[in-house]
């Protein structure tokens, strides 16, 4: 192992030192973010003399530079300025890149406002909230299987569950169904009782992931008390060339294969776009040994279209996942495994935009039907590994979803926005079948429980928000948001139906103090029904047996944070403070002695904390990024300490790039937990040191080489009582292709 990546990274550092002195040229073009060139865009290097700009078709050339690394400055007095670093090797690279239209009520920004494209990710400093993006080259450069690893690492964000491929990630210490997952607007649900992880996303189809921490009830409803992860997919585009990818990769720990390959072109208006993907893993080594039930294997395929018209835009996709024996791990796991045998996750969505439609400016509405279906399976095995007892669940529903916005420039001051949102889960059912074995080895059996039939949810909601340009140093954006819920069970005394609402409302500010140094604050309330599964569902689990409580009560929330900005040439940083009260916050406990769980409202729990984002570029070539985060949560009557608030942790890391080689290691420093919730153990702080290697052979092939915990640490991926260590050292080996 030791041989292996010693060789790598040598034959990587031979690759990046060889560096050609030919003069090169640097050719691209500049679009809007519908794909239509931009003419007239100043496209020059920074602090150099080199400068052009776009031609009619968008394209432009800088002609006698020297191969190396350049930081472009993008500017057109309509749209949102843009830095781009880029490493020119030869003379027929091409880069493309897409600017923002510029709105009213956005302040003015300079030029050094976008973090570089190089950077881990891109800092949005036009909300007042905190939001970090992650770009498709970032994914692809941190060696991780699914999105909840993807943003683990950020600021403020941190993973919830026992361990395995089904982590889910929690915000400002919120997670069970508190974080919304969105894909292309789809809201992602899932019958686990640890929320949804979107683990069937695969991030090889992802072109960025939106993280946005805070109150979005406004905007989306139910559950995004903490904040939203948004994912968007890769999309084709008109005038986009017939063209291909491939990624494969190997994982040492996990022994984990994975490939996927896509095509796209486009003829005429029309877009196309197909993917497929695939990847599977054994149970991975930590340093203690093999973690049992920690292995997984799923495919995917996705189908594209869009049509681009004059004033109109049209998207189609259709999307189809299976996931088998999805292993879910646990200190018990030898002798009682769970898992999951099959899930399956399908997507259709369909979506229309019109510029200039009925008065307004910009007029959507897209539709969506999310079918999907899980099991899970337990055995019970003696000492022998004979099998004494099986349970197996399986859950299935559809999701649906109906979305009409728009949008209307009220002057030069105000940006009307509404939306209409109809939500709906229908054909909710579950079956929980057991066997077991008598002592002549004869199976009895089965027999079948059924908690959910025919279940379903209607949810309408309504949202008005007026985003105002108070000053050109002042914005201000308030929102107001009515929702109608009405829940039924005919599994549970004659259906049951009840009816919930509820309002929800925010206001958020920027104060632009000098051209660099910017305030922000927001107040929020925001609000979470409790699920069908938390009311109804009785049965299997891959945790244990959990107990519905229809009685229970919707979540209500008030979030506030403020922070502070500061932006100049080279140095960035933000710091922002938060504190998040929940009445009737839901918690699940377990019964003492058992693994049978049940669901309760607490009277009032509250988190607050510090978080932070720093970037630094002092030396050519080198860049350097830290975050961290602090916060606690408690119970406010008991003083008790609330599950899933993660330890303080600072994150670091340095990046180095020479031509078209570059190096980052990435250093976690994160502190013990001695403060456990009711669900969770004593864990201890650690170290953990990650590098990533990469090389440019040319422009259609890249290599990369991650190593993974390479300090070989004891350590757990999160503080829950049946938790597992995490994977040790390992070595992630990617290669990229397109055409």
């Amino acid at each position: 192992m030791k041989k292996l990546c010693a060789a790598v990274l040598m034959l990587f550092f031979i690759l990046g030192t060889l560096q050609s002195a030919q003069k090169v040229t640097l050719k691209g073009r500049v679009t809007d973010a519908e794909g239509n060139p931009l003419s007239g865009v100043k496209v020059e290097i920074y602090k150099t003399k080199f400068q052009t700009t776009t031609s009619k078709e968008g394209t432009f050339s800088i002609k006698g530079l020297n191969p190396g690394k350049y930081r472009l400055i993008i500017t057109h007095p309509d749209y949102m300025p843009g830095v781009l670093e880029v490493n020119v090797k030869e003379s027929r690279e091409f880069i493309k890149i897409d600017l923002s239209k510029k709105s009213p009520h956005l302040l003015t920004l300079k030029e050094e406002v976008t973090v570089t494209a190089e950077a881990d990710s891109i800092i949005d400093v036009s909300l007042p909230s905190h939001r970090t993006i992650f770009t498709d080259k970032v994914l692809s450069e941190l060696g991780t299987s699914n999105i909840a690893e993807s943003v683990k690492k950020s600021a403020g964000v941190s993973m919830v569950g026992k361990g395995g491929y089904s982590m889910v990630p929690a915000i400002r210490g919120l997670a069970e169904h508190r974080i919304l997952l969105l894909m292309d607007g789809v809201r992602i649900r899932s019958e686990r009782r640890i929320g949804a992880s979107a683990s069937f996303v695969n991030v090889n189809n992802v072109e960025r992931i939106e993280l946005n921490r805070g109150p979005y009830s406004v905007f989306y409803g139910s559950g995004a008390i903490g904040g939203i992860i948004n994912i968007i997919t890769k999309s084709p585009s008109p005038q986009t060339p017939f063209g291909g990818k491939l990624d494969l990769s190997y994982n040492t720990a996990r022994k984990e294969k994975a490939g996927s390959f896509s095509l796209k072109g486009s003829q005429g208006k029309f877009g196309f776009m197909l993917s497929v993907t695939g990847k599977k893993a054994q149970d991975y080594s930590s340093p203690q040994g093999v973690v049992e039930q920690s292995h997984y294997s799923d495919y995917d395929y996705m189908v594209k279209v869009n049509r681009k018209g004059e004033n109109s835009r049209f998207h189609m996709t259709f999307f189809d996942y299976y996931g088998i024996n999805m292993g879910k791990p646990s200190p018990t796991s030898k002798y009682r495994p769970r898992w999951y045998p099959k899930e399956r996750n399908t997507i259709f969505n369909v979506g229309y935009q019109r510029d200039n439609l009925f008065s307004l400016d910009q007029f959507n509405a897209s539709f969506y039907v999310f079918p999907n279906m899980l099991k899970t399976k337990k055995e019970n095995l003696d000492h022998s590994f004979n099998v004494e007892k099986r349970n197996l669940a399986k859950v299935e529903g559809t999701s649906f979803g109906i979305k009409i916005r728009g949008n209307e420039s009220l002057g030069e001051t105000h940006t009307f926005n509404f939306g209409i949102d109809y939500f709906g889960r229908r054909d909710m059912n579950d079956r929980n079948t057991a066997w077991r074995c008598d002592e002549a080895g004869r199976w009895i059996g089965p027999t079948e429980e059924t908690s959910l039939r025919d279940a379903r949810r209607d949810n309408l909601g309504l949202y008005l928000d007026d985003k105002i340009q108070v000053s050109s140093a002042a914005s201000l954006n308030i929102g107001a948001r009515f929702d109608f819920i009405r829940t039924s069970n005919e599994a549970y005394k004659e259906g049951n139906p009840r009816s919930d609402q509820e309002w929800t409302a925010y206001i958020g500010s920027t104060f632009q103090l000098t051209p660099h140094f910017s305030l922000l604050a927001n107040l929020g309330r925001a609000f979470r029904f409790p699920t069908i599964s938390e009311l109804f569902y009785s049965g299997l689990t891959g945790r244990g047996t959990v107990f519905g409580n229809p009685d229970l009560e919707p979540e209500k929330s008030l979030n506030m944070d403020v922070g502070v900005r500061y932006l100049q040439g080279k140095y960035y940083g933000s710091l922002y403070f938060f504190r998040n009260s929940v009445n009737d916050m839901i918690r699940k406990y377990r019964k003492e002695g058992t693994d049978e769980y049940f669901y309760k409202n607490l009277a009032e729990g509250y988190i607050q904390g510090l978080e932070g984002e720093f970037y630094f570029w002092l030396v050519e070539n080198l860049e350097i990024f830290f975050s961290f985060h602090h916060m606690r949560g408690k119970e406010t009557t008991t003083d008790q300490p609330l599950n899933y608030i993660p330890p303080t942790r600072l994150n670091l890391r340095p990046k180095y790039s020479l031509g078209d080689f570059w190096m980052e290691p990435r250093v976690i420093l994160q502190a013990p937990k001695e403060n456990p919730g009711p669900l969770e153990i004593d864990i201890d702080g650690y170290t953990l040191l990650d590098t990533v290697v990469g090389y440019r052979l040319n422009q259609n092939v890249s290599l990369l080489a991650i190593g993974k915990n390479l300090l070989n640490q004891t350590y757990r991926f999160s503080a829950d009582e049946k938790g597992v260590a995490a994977p040790g050292r390992s070595l992630v080996i990617k290669a990229l292709f397109s055409f």
